[in-house]
């Protein structure tokens, strides 16, 4: 067991290879230190990967359980149907099965999700075998990372009213703490409004499909007559209740839990979605726990994401999936364009939603640098930034120099009121950026001169990866939007006869404008900011806060 704080486990990461697990191939999705909300549409895979993690962590060697009467450890077979013959698979090629990555302490333990045939069940075993073993490993090749886990199937959400009498039982829950009593209570109540629950805990039951959970008193009316919302909630609240008695008896040993939910969304109100969310926050960070739940409502996803209700800087994050014949992480993770792919609905004016709203204005040198800003900031991101601003964004190349675009608010007060985006090889005095609207594009780290203007930045980044034997840039090459991209296909497209050789400024501007249409094809420009994510994520960051200034103005 874990013996201090000090060596609390926090869930990292679970990757998916090539051959696939069932349709899950070649991606990362990360999970954060407090809430994960995985989404994506009907069959994309969210089930598989909370079947993954649940089967990855739990205490399988201790006699606490929660107040669900179970251990704080759920195995796969019971949250998903996994078929024998998918062992097979598996086995095929064992070293590509999903891996998930966990923090113990200061140890990376990577745990792989090995698939096993059990002769007398008609579903496969699932057994998290370490990537890498070490020698007196206390967690064990074969075993489960201790982190105390609870898992909140569907099964939650089975109706008494539709049970056999016979099956339901519902008793005074006596063994309960007064602290966990009233944690429920407390928590029902701050999630949905009027519900005035009193701490009086009655344990309910259903054996036919095994759903267990406790509830608060409800004035008025038993607790058999709840709601499908008030009992999620109620599951909810007692899952929170387990890992506050949990924490209090082991002490300093508690190493943090995980809280795994499948559709978190169904049975609430719009509203209290809102406040579930604010309230699991709460008790996340004040039970060191981390929450991964899947979702498919809107609301719930706005009142996390960064983009609507939720704090950029929050230990949160939603993760959407995309394609269900094929699926992969969402290249934009923007609110607007998940809202857009749940709906599926055909792009659009990214400025409708504030088509009546005041234009922000944002000022280029040239066409080059308005195409290098639109590749790092995409549709989707600017039309959920038009909104939050409550502006439109308009952008439009000028055709002056950088110098004269900075200085063009000291000479004119309106132009306070724009955005102006110079290239980065522009000095920006202090005068001329006092107005907080000036932001440089971004360029390669160590570039220096000429070298730092959006076309020797592009020209340069598709010699580096010509050259790379590997690493990112080789990396790079190869998620080319291309046929068989190559070093020898980037050559002859882009630098076929000298063409392109020269870092002349006027000359690098000709040849991006001869070769743009293969540039943007093939998201040479967007794959740049994937590379140098941090340039890019620092530019977008600096334009954000720019624009978010100059629109107080207008």
């Amino acid at each position: 067991m874990v013996t201090n704080v000090e060596n609390q486990i926090k869930v990292s990461a679970i990757t998916f290879n090539t051959p696939p697990f069932r349709k899950l191939r070649n991606c990362r999705i990360d999970i954060s230190e407090r809430i994960t909300l995985i989404a994506g549409h009907n069959g994309i895979g969210k089930s598989t990967i909370l079947g993954l993690l649940s089967n990855t962590f739990g205490l399988t060697d201790s006699e606490q359980k929660s107040y669900f009467r179970e251990p704080f450890y759920t195995n796969i077979e019971r949250i998903i149907y996994v078929a024998l013959n998918e062992v097979d698979i598996n086995q095929e090629s064992p070293s590509a099965a999903p891996i998930v990555d966990a923090a113990v302490g200061e140890r990376l333990v990577r745990k792989r999700c090995s698939l096993t045939r059990r002769s007398e069940y008609r579903r496969a075993r699932m057994v998290p075998r370490t990537v890498d073993p070490i020698d007196d490993d206390w967690i064990g090749p074969d075993a489960k990372i201790p982190l105390p886990t609870i898992y909140l199937g569907m099964r939650r959400l089975a109706s008494v009213g539709e049970a056999d009498e016979k099956e339901v039982t519902s008793t005074p829950l006596k063994e309960m703490e007064g602290s966990d009593r009233q944690l429920i209570a407390d928590f029902v109540n701050s999630v949905i409004v009027g519900s005035d629950v009193t701490s009086e805990i009655t344990h309910q039951s259903i054996r036919g499909v095994r759903k267990r959970s406790a509830h608060p008193g409800y004035p008025g009316h038993e607790t058999l007559a709840i709601s499908m919302g008030q009992d999620s909630l109620g599951s909810i609240a007692t899952a929170l209740a387990s890992f506050n008695r949990l924490q209090r008896e082991l002490g300093d040993t508690y190493p943090g839990g995980l809280l795994i939910i499948d559709e978190m969304d169904v049975g609430f109100h719009p509203h209290a979605i809102d406040r579930l969310i604010l309230a699991l926050k709460t008790k996340a960070n004040q039970l060191r726990l981390q929450i991964v739940a899947t979702t498919h409502s809107p609301r719930m996803i706005a009142a996390l994401h960064p983009d609507g209700k939720g704090d950029g800087h929050a230990p949160d994050s939603v993760v959407y999936l995309v394609d269900t014949k094929h699926p992969r992480l969402a290249e934009d993770q923007s609110l607007d364009a998940i809202l857009s792919d749940m709906a599926l609905e055909p792009d659009a004016d990214e400025t409708a939603s504030v088509k009546d709203a005041q234009k922000l204005c944002v000022y280029f040198e040239d066409v080059e640098a308005k195409q290098f800003c639109e590749a790092l900031i995409p549709r989707g991101k600017r039309g959920a930034l038009s909104r939050k601003l409550g502006h439109s964004l308009k952008l439009t190349s000028l055709g002056v120099g950088g110098s004269i675009l900075a200085a063009l608010p000291n000479n004119d007060p309106i132009f306070c009121d724009r955005v102006l985006v110079v290239d980065s090889d522009t000095k920006v005095t202090k005068k001329a950026g006092r107005h907080g609207n000036v932001v440089k594009l971004p360029c390669t780290p160590s570039a220096t001169g000429t070298d730092r203007s959006p076309e020797n930045t592009i020209k340069n980044f598709l010699r580096a990866m010509c050259r790379a034997d590997d690493g990112p840039l080789y990396d790079a090459l190869r998620l080319l939007k291309t046929k068989n991209p190559t070093s020898n296909k980037i050559t002859s497209t882009f630098f076929l006869d000298g063409d392109g050789s020269n870092n002349n400024r006027e000359k690098s501007k000709a040849w991006w404008r001869k070769h743009w249409k293969a540039l943007n094809s093939w998201e040479v420009l967007t794959l740049w900011s994937k590379v140098y994510s941090k340039e890019a994520d620092a530019f977008v960051a600096a334009f954000t806060a720019a624009a978010a200034r100059t629109a107080e103005r207008l």
